[in-house]
């Protein structure tokens, strides 16, 4: 009895000890930086961006593994990070003077948390998210099961995986406002923080005025990006008739987008990083702020095919279409064979 005891202990702490040497410890800097980027060619807005570009960093890593990410500010803004959909320990949530102080202008913080659950996840700014979501702190968060048996890239054999990021800016608004938070800070000025409904009660009795009676300014979407470029700077994608693609729809912006795909069907598999239950056909695909769709595309045509938002406006820049979420996709035969018409837009960007 003793041995069979000593055995099955022996056995469970093998098990325990394997799963912790797979798990691994991913490490990731993001340095915050303020200026000017290219959603188009001719078309630069002030923006927030993190290793100097839009979206900012990818963080892919699998179920279970440790991540640490160090976020250097180097801007005048107060920021936080928000790993959005996961499950993390309420000291890294990021949400300020809730989970925890701001990181102030020229200072750092580390976070670090356990990846979970599987599934696709963006992290965010949380500080003045409007604002800061729209300058372009945003960018993926995938985790992949931990069983990649029962993955979704297993069960439908994919051999491709492509990510999409949503957002919607208004350059005029954005220029203005990050011009304003930084000649704030130039000049010594904070925005206001109360530590009570007293002190707020007691300040504006005192004369404070707040943000919100001082003046109407609000963003009016003339631009909608796709890995933070509009048409026709969005790649298109490549693929073959009966090869499986997943579309890792992501968006991190303010506004719902209906993004149609002509000439096929699409599989949704997961949504919010929840693995469905019963996965349904579409071909055109809702994503609201804040969501994530997970897509399995198997197209049986060859050919040129666009892909643009069913909600006009996101198909447009500054109100002129052909523009913002529009893009290709081509489906090549089995020779390599796309079309014998050559779209007459941009397709090498």
């Amino acid at each position: 009895m003793k041995r069979s005891f000593f055995v099955l202990c022996l056995i469970i702490a093998l098990l325990v000890g394997t799963g912790t040497a797979n798990a691994k410890v991913h490490h990731y800097v993001f340095v915050i930086t303020m200026g000017k980027w290219n959603i188009l060619p001719d078309v630069s807005v002030k923006s927030l961006m993190i290793n100097d570009k839009i979206p900012g960093p990818t963080i892919e890593v699998t179920e279970g593994d440790t991540v640490e990410v160090k976020v250097i500010n180097k801007t005048p803004l107060p920021h936080t990070i928000h790993w959005h959909g996961l499950e993390v320990d309420n000291s890294g949530d990021g949400v300020p003077y809730v989970t925890q102080d701001p990181i102030e202008p020229g200072k750092s913080y580390t976070y670090r948390f356990v990846a979970k659950p599987a599934g696709t996840h963006f992290w965010h700014c949380h500080w003045s998210t409007l604002l800061h979501i729209s300058g372009g702190m945003y960018g993926a968060l995938i985790v992949h099961s931990k069983n990649r048996e029962i993955s979704i890239n297993n069960t439908y054999k994919v051999k491709k995986d492509v990510t999409l990021i949503l957002d919607s800016i208004d350059p005029p608004w954005q220029n203005k406002m990050l011009t304003m938070m930084e000649n704030m800070h130039k000049k010594g000025m904070e925005e206001k923080v109360f530590n009570s409904l007293k002190e707020y009660i007691d300040a504006v009795n005192n004369g404070y005025i707040t943000p919100y009676q001082r003046g109407y300014s609000k963003p009016e979407y003339k631009y909608h990006l796709i890995n933070g470029h509009s048409y026709p700077m969005i790649k298109p994608i490549i693929t073959k008739v009966g090869e499986t693609t997943r579309i890792r729809l992501i968006n991190a912006g303010n506004i719902p987008h209906y993004l149609h795909f002509h000439g096929m069907q699409l599989l949704i598999v997961a949504i919010d990083g929840n693995r469905l239950k019963s996965p349904y056909y579409v071909n055109t695909v809702p994503c609201f702020p804040g969501q994530t769709v997970d897509l399995i595309m198997r197209p049986s045509v060859r050919g040129w095919w666009a892909v643009h938002d069913h909600a006009e406006w996101g198909s447009t820049n500054n109100g002129h279409f052909p523009g913002g979420t529009v893009f290709l996709i081509g489906v090549a035969d089995s020779k390599g064979f796309i079309s014998n018409y050559t779209p007459k837009i941009s397709l090498t960007q």
